[in-house]
């Protein structure tokens, strides 16, 4: 949370700085003209790459960063600003947990790495690293999930730290918001969705216009991916197809519950 100072007046410094992705959480953010314009009476936006050509890079009390680590470059940014911010957020899918970039830890590295990189090789920036969401390399302070993610709720969050007052983490799966907005349920209807497994705060925006959840908010912290498993397995869904779901945005998320499901059989197995 950013403490209000003694003198009131004073605008809090607010940056967005991206790493490697698709530069659309950026655009969310530009994207609520007006309520940005309202905003900049209250902030001080000194850094935003896609719109301004002065950039500050340091004495940031609020910066938001996109996109995923995948090289040596992105690494290197993101540590320096770690340092230069009091509170870093973490903007999307990428930076909150890897997104599509982390699907190459289910498929042969090399060979993506070849493909991609090797368009370069005398750039020592590119050097690739494996990806990973940001909080893997750095403390992060509050995530804004989602691909993309809400404007309202970039908006909402920035807000609540202009009075200083810390935004509230939401726990609840997407069924929730649809149980709320009375949707017929999707997978009562033979499509497939990952809603009661996926953290909501989207209002359940996919189900509502009956296209499914895929999970770009990241799964709950207690999901029980093996019954969602089962679940969509019981209504007929393709087991490939259910593990490309599940990987699409999460895949180090769906990695380390796996791992985590089979310690927790070995250890069962082992006071058996």
């Amino acid at each position: 949370m950013v403490k209000k100072t003694e003198k009131k007046s004073r605008k809090i410094r607010v940056g967005v700085q991206s790493i490697t992705g698709c530069a659309g959480c950026q655009l969310s953010l530009y994207f609520v003209e007006d309520a940005l314009l309202e905003l900049l009476d209250k902030i001080d936006l000194v850094a935003a790459p896609m719109i301004k050509g002065r950039n500050e890079e340091e004495d940031y009390d609020v910066l938001f960063v996109e996109g995923s680590v995948s090289s040596k470059d992105d690494l290197d940014n993101l540590l320096r600003w770690r340092k230069k911010t009091k509170l870093l957020i973490a903007l999307g899918a990428c930076a909150s947990h890897g997104c599509m970039q982390s699907m190459k830890h289910v498929m042969n590295q090399e060979e993506v790495e070849r493909a991609v990189y090797n368009k370069f090789p005398s750039d020592k920036r590119l050097k690739p690293i494996t990806d990973v969401p940001i909080h893997k390399y750095v403390k992060v302070d509050f995530y804004i999930p989602g691909c993309p993610p809400s404007k309202e709720e970039i908006v909402q969050v920035l807000k609540l730290l202009v009075q200083g007052v810390q935004p509230r983490v939401y726990d609840k799966p997407v069924c929730h918001e649809c149980s709320l907005k009375e949707n017929y349920c999707l997978l009562d209807q033979g499509i497939e969705c990952l809603g009661p497994l996926v953290n909501g705060g989207c209002r359940a925006l996919c189900p509502s216009y009956n296209h499914p959840c895929t999970g770009c908010r990241g799964f709950l912290d207690d999901a029980n991916l093996e019954s969602g498993k089962q679940l969509l397995r019981d209504k007929g869904f393709d087991p490939d197809m259910i593990i490309k779901r599940m990987t699409k945005y999460n895949t180090l998320q769906f990695l380390e519950f796996e791992t985590r499901g089979k310690k927790s059989n070995e250890e069962g197995e082992g006071r058996g």
